[in-house]
Order: C-alpha cells, then sequence, then structure tokens
C-alpha cells in the first residue's frame, strides 16, 4: 500500500466517528428507513475499512453517550435502545454479508482445489504410466536395434538408450512430485521428506526434516500442507540464496499442527513485501490461499541478512 492509499484509509477511518454519531442521532430522532440504508453503508465502509466488531460497539456506545436518558419516560427510554439495536443490526448486517461472501469464496476454492488435485493426479498417472511405460518400451526396441547394428552404429544408439533411460528417470520423479503416492499411503511426514530429498538433490542444498507427528489427518489438510511446504521449498531455492533449510512438524496442542519452514538465506522485509500491490512475490499469496482454505494461519519472521522463518499452524481436529 502507497503512502497516499494509507493516508485515504486514515482520513477515512478517522471520518467514520462522526458519521456514525451524526447518523445513529438522527435515526433515534426521526426514525426513518433512509438512515437505516445509511447504517449499512456505514458498516459496509467500516468492514472494507478493516475496522473490527470491538471497534463498532465501542463506537455505538460512544454515539449514545450524548443521548440524554435522565429523567426521561420509561417508554423513551426504551424506545431509544430499541432504535439504537436497530441501527447496530443494520450496520453489522454489512459484516454478515461479508462473512457469508468470504465462507462461500472459501467452500468454492475447497472445491477448486480437489478438482486441481484430481487433475494433477491424472496428469501424474499419464506420466508415470503411460509416458513412463513408451520410454521403456523404446529403450526396448533401441536394444534389439543395438544387437542388429554394425560395430561403428552401437555406442551412437547406446548414447540415445541412456538419454531416454534419464528421461525415464525425470519423468517418474516428476509424476511422484505432482501427486506423490507416498503421501496417500503413508502420510504427510514421509512425503516431505521425499520432497524434501528431491528439491535437495537438484538444488544441492541440505534440508532437514524433523517430525513428532504420530498420527494421519485428514487428507485435504496432508495435501494442502505438502503443497505449502512444496512452495516454501520452491521459494527458498529460487529466491533466499540459502545454505541450509529446516523444516519441522509438530502437534501443537491435540487440534492444530505447527509447521516451520526455516532457512539460512539472505532474508527480506516481510511487511515491505506483502505491501507490494500486484506484485507480492515470494509464492507467499499461493501459501496463504491454501491457508485460508484450511483456516490456517501464516507468521513471517525475516530480516535482510537474516534468513527466513514461516510459522504455519492448521487445526486439524481432536
Amino acid at each position: 500500500m502507497t503512502a497516499a492509499q494509507t493516508n485515504s484509509l486514515q482520513a477515512s477511518r478517522a471520518d467514520l466517528k462522526p458519521r456514525y454519531e451524526r447518523v445513529l442521532r438522527q435515526y433515534l430522532r426521526e426514525g426513518t428507513e433512509v438512515d437505516l440504508v445509511k447504517a449499512y453503508e456505514l458498516g459496509r465502509r467500516a468492514f472494507a475499512q478493516d475496522v473490527g466488531i470491538l471497534e463498532i460497539v465501542s463506537l455505538h456506545q460512544r454515539a449514545l453517550t450524548g443521548v440524554s436518558t435522565r429523567g426521561q419516560h420509561r417508554d423513551e427510554v426504551e424506545r431509544i435502545a430499541k432504535l439504537a439495536g436497530q441501527f447496530l443490526i443494520e450496520v453489522f448486517s454489512a459484516y454478515e454479508l461479508g462473512r457469508r461472501s468470504y465462507q462461500e469464496t472459501v467452500s468454492s476454492l475447497r472445491h477448486l482445489n480437489a478438482l486441481l488435485e484430481q487433475e494433477i493426479k491424472r496428469i501424474a498417472h499419464v506420466v508415470h504410466d503411460e509416458a513412463g511405460q513408451l520410454l521403456v518400451a523404446a529403450d526396448l526396441a533401441i536394444t534389439d536395434v543395438v544387437r542388429q547394428a554394425t560395430p561403428s552404429m552401437r555406442e551412437p544408439l547406446r548414447r540415445v538408450a541412456r538419454l531416454l533411460n534419464q528421461a525415464e528417470k525425470h519423468l517418474r520423479h516428476f509424476s511422484h512430485e505432482l501427486r506423490p503416492t507416498v503421501l496417500d499411503d503413508l502420510g504427510l511426514t514421509p512425503a516431505i521428506r521425499f520432497l524434501a530429498s528431491r528439491i535437495s538433490q537438484r538444488a544441492e542444498l541440505p534440508i532437514r526434516v524433523i517430525s513428532s507427528l504420530n498420527r494421519r489427518l485428514p487428507p485435504e489438510v496432508e495435501m494442502g500442507l505438502y503443497r505449502i511446504v512444496q512452495e516454501a521449498l520452491i521459494n527458498v531455492t529460487r529466491h533466499s540464496r540459502a545454505r541450509n533449510v529446516k523444516i519441522e512438524l509438530r502437534m501443537k496442542g491435540r487440534d492444530k499442527l505447527r509447521c516451520t519452514v526455516q532457512d539460512d538465506g539472505v532474508g527480506f522485509d516481510p511487511q515491505a513485501t506483502l505491501s507490494k500491490i500486484g506484485k507480492k512475490g515470494l509464492g507467499l499469496v499461493g501459501i496463504q490461499e491454501r491457508l485460508d482454505v484450511l483456516k490456517g494461519t501464516l507468521h513471517i519472521e525475516s530480516q535482510p541478512g537474516r534468513g527466513t522463518k514461516l510459522f504455519i499452524t492448521v487445526p486439524v481436529g481432536g
């Protein structure tokens, strides 16, 4: 967010209090539907400005402070209390719509993730089985050709066979990273160990995995966390220039899993990076979106020159 946008947001929030008081008191005097529409609009703007519910309640109470009830007839006091409650409900209706919209978005993301994982599984199957079998068949065919070839052609054909073998191995490794069968068969820790070993070999980067997790988690949690760690490790290899990486999995109580990914690389300024409009980078957006689906949280500790540590917390049920 730019300085101009920050100043505009602060000015808008500062203007909220007098506007709230003005509209509420007008509604208490006249009780018109027009003022209720204004109440909803106030709530919508407050929600957009990330004003918390407790802040709204405090603002509501302060606005009512100037409405004297001492010496007023009981019926008048009850009327004011009823109208003030209606006004507050209308303000909160914008928050309720926002909450429902968020839940619908999360539900849609879960459905989309499920479809994507099904498609990834299909692609991994094609790569591993069909493409792999074709390469094996090609290797066998070349072996037959080598037997019949002239001595001068045998070594070039053998080089082609070796290249096909390398391609077949790379395809199989790629298919395992796309959809690791070890995740389905053995669970999160073995899958992350496998992922770490593959990335460690390719990037020549030591990656240590420490886990005290001793049970299976819901499938959507295991897959979501696997993808999050995968994205985090890709970020490390692309950006951090780290010499060492450590991944740790442990339960936090009975119903939460804490995953940390730590590197000793160049680090960065999290606040500055996350405030870049349209260029949040480092894959943090993808990680946060997956965590939103899992109702998890992400905390980043990093400074330029001092490495980075991601704290990922996800509810897993008791």
